[in-house]
C-alpha cells in the first residue's frame, strides 16, 4: 500500500505540473487542455466513531496535505469537525450540509464537499425520499473552479443503508443531476451503502458498464468498466468498507481520462471506512 500511494503521489504531482502545458487539441479555435486533477471521498465516521472529536480531522488534514486533492466530498460529518477542518486548511474552500440528525456532541451532522483553489457556489442541497424512514439524507452540489479548470460542478451524497431507500434514493439523485443546469463536469461522490453490482445503482453508470442508463463512469473502474465485486482486476472496484466497496466517484458531461483508484487509511483508524482517492486528467477548453 505504501509503494502504490508513492505510485499515486507521483502521479498527481507530474499531471499537476504537466496538465496547465498539455493542450493537444484545436477545436473551432479554443484549445482544450487536460488538466490533472485528485479527488478523495471519505465517510469519516464522525459521530458513531468519534463522537465529535477531533483526532480524525487531524489525521484527515495530514491527508490531504500530503495528495493535495482538488475535490474533497466527505459524509458523517460533524458541524465542528468541519469548522476545524476548513480552518485548518486555507488553501481549500468548502460548504457543510446538515442532514438533520445531531451528533452526540450537540453539533449538526452531515455531508461536506471541499475545493482545493477559489471560492465555491452554492448550486443546490435536495432532500431524498424516505419511504424506508430511516434519517434524513440529502444531495449537496456546488460550482467551483479547482486547480485550474474553469468550472466544475462537485455534489455528495450518503445514500441510506435501509433497503427499501436504497433504490429510491439512487433515482432521485440521478434525476436531481440530469435536471442541472449548464454543461460543467459533474463530479459525484459520495457512500452509496451498494456493491457495484447491484441493479439500483444503474440510474448512475452509463452505458459502458453493463445495464447502465445513466452518464457517469466511476474512477474506480474507469478502465475496465466492470462492475464485478473485485473487478477481478487489480485496482478495480477497491472494498472500502469491510469487503465491501460503498464509496464511488462519479464523474460525467467532461473529457475524463486516465482515472485510476486507490483506498486509502484518511482516518487514521479512526474511521471504520478507507477512503478513495482518484486520480484523472479532464480536458477543458480555454
Amino acid at each position: 500500500m505504501r509503494m502504490l500511494r508513492r505510485w499515486l503521489g507521483l502521479i498527481v504531482a507530474v499531471c499537476a505540473v504537466a496538465g496547465p502545458f498539455a493542450a493537444h487539441a484545436e477545436d473551432a479555435g479554443a484549445r482544450v487542455s487536460a488538466v490533472g486533477q485528485s479527488y478523495l471521498q471519505f465517510n469519516m465516521c464522525g459521530n458513531a466513531c468519534n463522537h465529535g472529536d477531533l483526532a480524525v480531522v487531524h489525521n484527515l488534514e495530514q491527508t490531504i496535505e500530503t495528495d493535495q486533492p482538488s475535490v474533497v466530498t466527505l459524509n458523517e460529518m460533524c458541524a465542528n469537525q468541519f469548522e476545524r477542518l476548513s480552518g485548518d486548511l486555507p488553501g481549500y474552500a468548502g460548504r457543510f450540509d446538515p442532514t438533520g440528525p445531531v451528533c452526540t456532541n450537540g453539533s449538526q451532522y452531515g455531508n461536506a464537499i471541499l475545493l482545493r483553489g477559489s471560492g465555491v457556489e452554492p448550486v443546490g442541497s435536495w432532500q431524498l425520499p424516505n419511504p424506508a424512514g430511516d434519517e434524513t439524507r440529502r444531495l449537496m452540489c456546488v460550482r467551483g473552479r479547482p486547480a485550474g479548470v474553469p468550472s466544475l460542478v462537485a455534489c455528495v451524497t450518503h445514500i441510506s443503508f435501509k433497503a427499501g431507500n436504497i433504490g429510491a434514493q439512487i433515482d432521485a439523485v440521478a434525476g436531481l443531476l440530469r435536471a442541472l443546469p449548464g454543461e460543467d463536469p459533474v463530479l459525484l461522490g459520495g457512500d452509496f451503502n451498494t456493491d457495484p453490482l447491484d441493479a439500483r445503482l444503474n440510474p448512475v453508470y452509463d452505458n459502458r458498464y453493463d445495464a447502465g442508463t445513466g452518464a457517469f463512469t466511476e474512477v474506480d473502474s474507469s478502465v475496465a468498466h466492470s462492475r464485478a465485486a473485485g473487478g477481478h482486476l487489480p485496482g478495480v472496484n477497491d472494498t472500502t468498507f469491510a469487503r465491501q466497496k460503498l464509496d464511488y466517484i462519479f464523474l460525467a458531461d467532461g473529457h475524463w481520462s486516465g482515472s485510476r483508484a486507490t483506498v486509502v487509511d484518511a482516518g487514521g483508524g479512526l474511521s471504520d471506512h478507507g477512503a478513495l482517492l482518484a486520480t484523472t486528467s479532464l480536458a477543458q477548453s480555454g
